[in-house]
């Protein structure tokens, strides 16, 4: 199936979603809750009695463009800024700059917003790597794929809510997971603050 049968096939079924459900399509596809994994999460954002995240809203609009917060279904392994060091052979350094949501087994990654792919590739740390520009200020990048979307390359254009590909352990992943970031201005923001 060619990438533009896929998304004719994603919109129909984006349509028949929100024709029953109460919420608009793009948002339905993100959830209404994200939690904190269960276990210790040196950086975890704040949460109610339950591990759901506080305040939490599916989307947000950052520099005029609405993107989802959590990109995939899974849980807060790893919030955006300062952790403790990771042992010996682990990924990343003492600050992190997106947010992880682990998934245990491969899940489909789906776009955060409209946009423009402009790389979909293996970068160093990151494994496979999908970064999509949005505006002349706005990016999103998904790192640590296990695969790309069949037929995704640079220069497509996505919808909000479109399969890109699926979680995965590549790079310098420990888990299963989804590391996802929202880059305003060549910087990274904390996708569950972006936009506030």
């Amino acid at each position: 199936m060619t990438i533009s049968a896929r998304r004719t096939a994603g919109v129909a079924a984006f349509l028949c979603v929100a024709a029953c459900a109460s919420a608009p399509a793009p948002d339905a596809a993100f959830g209404e809750g994200l939690r904190v994994c269960p276990g210790h999460v040196s950086n975890a954002p704040r949460t109610d009695a339950a591990r759901r995240v506080a305040g939490y809203a599916p989307v947000t609009r950052v520099s005029g463009i609405v993107l989802a917060r959590a990109p995939t279904d899974g849980c807060v392994s790893s919030g955006f800024g300062p952790r403790r060091p990771r042992k010996a052979g682990g990924g990343a350094g003492p600050f992190h700059y997106g947010l992880d949501i682990y998934t245990g087994a491969p899940r489909p990654v789906y776009a955060a917003g409209d946009g423009v792919v402009e790389a979909a590739r293996s970068l160093r740390g990151y494994g496979r790597m999908v970064l999509i520009r949005h505006n002349d200020r706005v990016k999103t990048r998904y790192a640590h794929l296990s695969a790309y979307e069949r037929g995704l390359a640079p220069g497509d254009r996505v919808r909000r809510g479109q399969p890109i590909g699926r979680t995965g352990d590549s790079g310098n992943a420990t888990a299963v997971h989804l590391h996802y970031e929202i880059i305003v201005g060549g910087r990274a923001r904390d996708p569950l603050a972006a936009g506030r």
